[in-house]
């Protein structure tokens, strides 16, 4: 069997496939050195890996050099060894901008170095090489000691076509039968053919477009964008995972596409970061109507205050997805039967969203964002036990919601934690950021973007007939900072009703917030109509499973 993944001369490889060499024992992942990839036609290079792309600046994007990047990454928590410069949506023809953002090319497994290539940097039909320099890598390769590899000849392959349909393809991580390896590879199809500037009849929101994911785990970072009724289906909610570590301190923001990644510098725990705009979440959407993900767990794997077997202080925001869509007559998105993970931010969103018979876990701010309204509905809220700070049960959401619309709805809903979380510690809500002044005043009523301060920033959350756990505190919402609706009504701020423990019984409100209502009709805001009905001026949504 050979070590080398994909096998030399080997035929009919996925071109989003990840490479891999097998060791005699772990081997050792080196500081400097690169990992290249040519075209065998021409010995044209195709692709260049640096172990370290703060010492000898970025290939994907020339203008970051090293002198740049190190000037601009002053904190020392975050290890500059084996990082990269990836652009999510490269080579897709229908797109004009990316998603930028560091990641490890090489990881380690046992026995097992993967390396992940640039994304989409290979074409179907196509036979290329690798090297890799001495160095890179050290062990021991069937009792020989690895020195690289320098031949043409010696680790060559040639990909498979391209898929046959545009609109319906799969993702296998083993096997010969699926499209395409990883999701974003499949997500670069689907995006090529039907999304962007694509004049294909299936770029349309009338077209149905399906990735289906079998299982296995699908690590690396996403990127969606101006594509509509797009469904991402797993074959089993806990089989499929795709997942990610990335987090605040390691690629700093929320996140945002770009013709070119940006030089903007932004102060993290213990010195400056470069934040190259591609944000922190394992999924960025942009410009997407009609998203569906069904039926798997996306998870983001940080660890508070870990990275890289390295612990400190860190800045640790890392959310699973962000919905960065905003429009009033597009901007939806269903989440069924899913799983989402993290610890801080877990789920971000803009937009119109519904979330039903799904598990979001999470210690801070783990719903948040500025939608126009969002359903969670028939699904669990799990508190988790914050590593960092143990004593506190954390913030269920954090609501920047848009003015005059529902905002943030949870019905039928559980709140529940996990073992080792403090009764009475968790707020239903909270506004981490003083919005009183300047936010929150007028509707918006564009056909652009929702963006202006005015415009967003409210308060604006309803729990309607959900069961509680012990860990929620009296209080329910914190008000250290004042919130910009002081005084709730059925249609705005901090609202509540029909709470019962979680045998059933109701729960005593009476130490609620003073900005907050348990006594408001909330009937208005209990089925899916009723939460969308301001959807595209009016005509409402009415989603289903």
């Amino acid at each position: 069997m050979s070590a080398y993944v994909p096998s030399n001369g080997a035929t009919a490889i996925h071109y989003d496939t990840r490479l891999s060499i097998t060791f005699d024992a772990t081997p050792t992942l080196g500081t400097s050195g690169y990992i290249k990839v040519y075209k065998t036609s021409d010995d044209s290079l195709v692709d260049t890996i640096s172990l370290n792309v703060f010492n000898t600046g970025s290939a994907i994007y020339s203008s970051y050099a090293a002198a740049t990047l190190q000037a601009n990454d002053v904190q020392t928590v975050i290890p500059r060894n084996n990082t990269e410069i990836d652009k999510l949506g490269n080579n897709v023809s229908t797109l004009t901008q990316y998603r930028w953002m560091f990641y490890k090319p090489v990881s380690i497994s046992g026995k097992t170095a993967t390396i992940r290539l640039h994304d989409n940097v290979l074409s179907p039909d196509t036979g290329y090489y690798v090297t890799v320099d001495n160095g890179v890598l050290t062990g021991n390769v069937g009792g020989t000691a690895f020195a690289g590899v320098s031949s043409k000849t010696a680790w060559a392959f040639t990909t498979r076509s391209a898929p046959a349909s545009k609109t319906a393809v799969t993702v296998d991580d083993t096997g010969t039968t699926a499209d395409f390896r990883t999701v974003q590879g499949a997500l670069n199809w689907v995006m090529g053919q039907c999304g962007g500037t694509s004049t294909d009849a299936c770029n349309s929101v009338s077209v149905a477009k399906t990735i289906t994911v079998n299982d296995g785990t699908y690590t690396g970072d996403l990127f969606i964008r101006n594509i509509s009724n797009l469904t991402i289906s797993g074959t089993s909610r806990n089989g499929v995972i795709v997942q990610s570590e990335n987090f605040e301190q390691y690629n700093p923001g929320t996140g945002g596409s770009g013709t070119t990644p940006t030089t903007t510098v932004v102060a993290e725990t213990g010195g400056n970061r470069p934040r190259l705009n591609g944000g922190r979440a394992v999924l960025l959407v942009e410009g997407t109507d009609l998203l569906k993900l069904t039926n798997f767990t996306l998870q983001n794997t940080h660890v508070k205050n870990v990275w890289e077997g390295v612990t400190g202080s860190m800045n640790n925001q890392a959310e699973t997805i962000y919905f960065n869509s905003s429009t009033l007559a597009g901007s939806r998105m269903i989440g069924t039967y899913m799983n989402f993970y993290s610890t801080q931010d877990t789920i971000q969103v803009k937009g119109w969203v519904w979330i039903y018979q799904s598990l979001i876990k999470g210690d801070v701010d783990y719903i948040w964002g500025s939608p126009f309204a969002m359903l969670i509905e028939e699904s669990e809220l799990r508190t988790i036990v914050d590593t960092t700070s143990a004593s506190s049960g954390g913030y269920v959401i954090e609501s920047r919601t848009a003015y005059g619309y529902p905002g943030f709805v949870v019905l039928n809903s559980q709140l529940t934690k996990e073992s080792g979380v403090p009764a009475g510690a968790t707020y239903l809500g909270r506004q981490a950021s003083n919005f009183s002044s300047g936010y929150c005043s007028a509707q918006w009523t564009s056909s652009g973007s929702l963006s202006g301060n005015t415009y967003f920033g409210c308060n604006n959350v309803a729990f309607i007939n959900n069961k509680m756990d012990t860990h929620i505190i009296a209080a329910g919402w914190l008000a250290t900072n004042t919130p910009p609706i002081t005084t709730p009504t059925a249609a705005a701020g901090y609202r509540e009703s029909g709470s019962k423990d979680l045998t059933g019984n109701t729960i005593d409100t009476s130490a609620r917030s003073s900005y907050s209502t348990t006594s408001a009709d909330l009937s208005g805001l209990d089925t899916r109509a009723e939460v969308f009905s301001q959807w595209n001026s009016n005509a409402g949504w009415v989603p289903t499973p």
